[in-house]
């Protein structure tokens, strides 16, 4: 198998991750190294971390379809590190009070049903790749935890108060609705058309 530039990419966010995760709560390395110091406007940090994982997920899409360099491995491992990235994220803010833990069972069970039908499709030599409707659910997840991780790093470094009713109602009216519907909708999608998988 031949590692190009676009599956280096993807395999970048994976590092990115564990970034940004250490970088949000900045817990394991006082832990690692007494007397060290929390590290200044980590979350801050953590938030940019986050966006460029962010663009590293649409970058290495859009060079692999420029140069011709679409891979099988390409097609596993990019919604697989989507997966590691968006999991990290959400455990990340269930543990810090900043989402409710309820939407992200709903939305990491469906992942895992999608990932389990994967694993069906590989056993059959079938790979599926990410349809128009699981790019929907990964872009409307991607922007409600950037939202959610900005907005919690500027209470946090900066001591902004940010609790307008504004930014309460988007996210509970807007954004939370948005992540469920567009993660039940494409899950829904995915069994539709490769039932046939499973009923073989």
């Amino acid at each position: 198998m031949a590692m190009n530039l676009p599956n280096k990419i993807t395999l970048l966010r994976l590092p990115l991750a564990a970034v940004f995760f250490v970088f949000f709560f900045d817990q394991p390395l006082p832990y690692l190294f007494p007397g060290l110091n929390p590290t200044p406007y980590h979350h801050t940090i953590a938030f940019f971390c986050f966006v460029l994982a962010c663009f590293s997920d649409w970058f290495d899409g859009y060079l692999a379809r420029r140069t011709n360099q679409v891979t099988t491995f390409g097609k596993l491992w990019d919604p697989i590190a989507d997966k590691i990235l968006v999991t990290s994220a959400w455990v990340t803010l269930v543990a810090n009070n900043a989402m409710p833990a309820w939407i992200v069972l709903v939305l990491l069970s469906r992942d895992f049903a999608v990932s389990g039908l994967r694993m069906m499709a590989a056993q059959q030599g079938v790979t599926l790749a990410a349809e128009a409707g699981g790019k929907v659910k990964t872009v409307t997840q991607l922007f409600t935890i950037g939202f959610l991780c900005a907005h919690y790093a500027l209470i946090q470094d900066f001591g902004m108060e940010l609790t307008r009713p504004g930014y309460h109602w988007f996210e509970v009216w807007v954004l939370y609705p948005a992540c469920v519907c567009a993660s039940l909708v494409s899950g829904w999608q995915y069994f539709q058309r490769n039932w046939n998988l499973v009923q073989e």
